[in-house]
């Protein structure tokens, strides 16, 4: 998911405490296994009980894009290596949305927006399955 923050932000994030955001884009990855629409939809909701460590940046930011991919696999330690490969990335806040392996954080910041078009050229390199982009259709798009 792609996330925009015109401005600085100061969030508590449930248990990892609060933090100061920059502005810019973030990309969070995770994974739907009970369900991609149902996630989905709950993330794009206003009003909602904050349960995972995204609730509470979209709180304030807004969702510019949805990447996706469908599979029964986990793929989100493997994507935000990948992420953190592509030019301007920063991963941020320790322990978001990774409190259950070892990766440091599964978001990253970027000044710009980050590259579809890259991260789909290192998932091929990497025998990964492609990402889609979630558009009004909900169809996957170039």
């Amino acid at each position: 998911m792609v996330i925009l923050s015109k401005d600085w932000l100061r969030l508590r994030i449930g248990k990892l405490g609060i933090h100061d955001l920059p502005p810019g884009y973030y990309v969070y990855v995770g994974s739907a296994l009970a369900g991609l629409h149902g996630r989905v939809r709950h993330h794009l909701k206003s009003e909602k009980r904050l349960h995972w460590h995204i609730d509470y940046l979209l709180q304030q930011a807004t969702v510019a894009q949805i990447w996706y991919a469908l599979g029964e696999d986990r793929y989100e330690c493997k994507w935000n290596g990948i992420l953190a490969e592509l030019p301007g990335a920063v991963p941020i806040v320790p322990g978001f949305g990774s409190s259950d392996c070892q990766c440091y954080s599964h978001l990253t910041h970027f000044l710009t927006t980050p590259s579809l078009g890259g991260f789909r050229q290192k998932l091929k390199q990497s025998h990964l399955p492609r990402v889609c982009r979630l558009n009004k259709m909900a169809f996957c798009v170039s």
